[in-house]
């Protein structure tokens, strides 16, 4: 699946960014929402809110999608399913046991865990400037972990944990043969449906319903608006997370949820008062964070040139012209022309721009 959508269309870089900033937000939300919940409201309940958030997706996602009712769909999506639920518990015990900007910080691993799965599960290789830009967020993230004021095992082990599945999930949502053919919402509703028996028997099994029952806030309508929330936000965050990962890749997905966090380091220290600050905690976070701004720009340029070839090669019947309009005459990698037509101005100026942004190496290789 080389992109979001049935006919295999390359997106748009506009698409593309349109899912990125989409996931960004709603990932910014449901964070927000969950500390509070557990910050503010002192709802210790994780496996609680993960459950209600499939409870609101199973009917929502029917509703949009009417996906098709298939026992073979089912099989097929619910190993998916299966570490998607693992990977919700273990965030959010994660973001229960830790501070935001620590929080944050941790999550930065999800990147070399997705390389390596990408390397060595899928075969798949990266060029230097995108390994050096993870080397710089985790180093940043590993001098912020290390200099945390605190520290937090339970919290690291869950958030470390979540790296893992998070990236795990994000390759099968790219990868899954099950899901080809079924739209985003459409693999949600499955989602949420295989998952909520696995939640409701862990939550019997520990014995949580009850304590969630003797929560002396419950029937508060200030408490109950924040889990509605709570709980509305996982939609988001899931349909957001599909969409994202299914128009880019894995690890821009990764990296999307990494570059969001600068907003959510500030606010995070600001509104919930639980980051101890240290020169050296602030620089790693600060590394970190240069370091995903470096390859969002080098993804966004690689975007731009795949779109511009593209576009050049759908405009043209005849490669020739164009690409002679792009190159110098006479330079290594010209077409002789023949009795080809011309290009139209729209052609030469879209052949241009491709020239330009493939820059002088590309243009020797023709």
């Amino acid at each position: 699946m080389r992109g979001y959508g049935s006919d295999g269309a390359e997106p748009t870089p506009l698409h593309r960014l349109s899912t990125v900033a989409y996931f960004m937000g709603s990932s910014i939300l449901v964070q927000y929402t969950t500390k509070a919940i557990f910050s503010s409201y002192g709802f210790h309940f994780p496996l609680t809110v993960a459950f209600l958030q499939m409870l609101f997706i199973a009917p929502v996602s029917y509703a949009i999608a009417r996906p098709e009712l298939s026992w073979q769909l089912a099989r097929g999506l619910s190993p998916l399913a299966l570490v998607n639920v693992l990977n919700v518990v273990a965030g959010l015990v994660g973001t229960q046991g830790l501070n935001v900007p620590m929080f944050i910080a941790l999550r930065r691993f999800t990147l070399l865990i997705t390389i390596l799965l990408e390397r060595f599960w899928l075969h798949k290789s990266h060029d230097w400037p995108t390994l050096a830009a993870m080397s710089i967020m985790i180093g940043g993230a590993l001098v912020a972990a290390f200099t945390d004021m605190s520290f937090n095992m339970r919290g690291y082990a869950a958030v470390l944990a979540n790296d893992l599945l998070t990236s795990l999930y994000l390759i099968m949502v790219k990868n899954n043969p099950a899901s080809h053919g079924l739209s985003t919402t459409g693999m949600l509703f499955y989602n949420s449906v295989l998952s909520l028996p696995l939640l409701g028997g862990v939550l019997l099994l520990r014995s949580e319903v009850w304590r969630v029952l003797a929560y002396p806030l419950l029937l508060s309508p200030q408490f109950q608006t924040a889990l509605f929330l709570a709980s509305a936000m996982g939609l988001t965050i899931n349909h957001s997370t599909m969409v994202c990962t299914r128009v880019n890749e894995p690890l821009m997905t990764s990296v999307a949820g990494n570059l969001k966090n600068v907003l959510m380091t500030v606010v995070g220290a600001l509104a919930f008062g639980d980051f101890v600050f240290s020169p050296w905690n602030a620089a790693g976070l600060g590394a970190s964070m240069a370091g995903a701004v470096w390859y969002a720009t080098r993804s966004a340029f690689k975007a731009r040139q795949r779109a511009l070839k593209t576009s050049l090669l759908s405009q043209s019947g005849s490669l020739a012209p164009l690409l002679n309009a792009a190159l110098a005459p006479g330079a290594p990698g010209a077409i002789p022309e023949g009795d080809s037509p011309p290009p139209t101005s729209a052609q030469a100026a879209a052949a241009a721009e491709l020239g330009a942004a493939l820059g002088p190496r590309d243009a020797k290789r023709g």
